[in-house]
């Protein structure tokens, strides 16, 4: 996340109005957000199982 303390005023604007419109989405496309999360999650676990040794 952007520290917004060492910007400048209209790129703290710009940050802050990019934050609010994502928040915005994700609270609109809750079940895209969780479909998202799910396939991250299962190609993550895929990797790990793939890497751990045998044993």
């Amino acid at each position: 996340m952007t520290d917004i303390t060492k910007l400048s005023e209209e790129e703290k604007a710009i940050v802050l109005a990019q934050r609010a419109y994502k928040k915005a989405w994700r609270d609109r496309n809750k079940d895209k957000v969780k479909a998202a999360n799910d396939r991250f999650y299962k190609k993550l676990a895929s990797q790990a199982q793939k890497e751990k040794p045998s044993e």
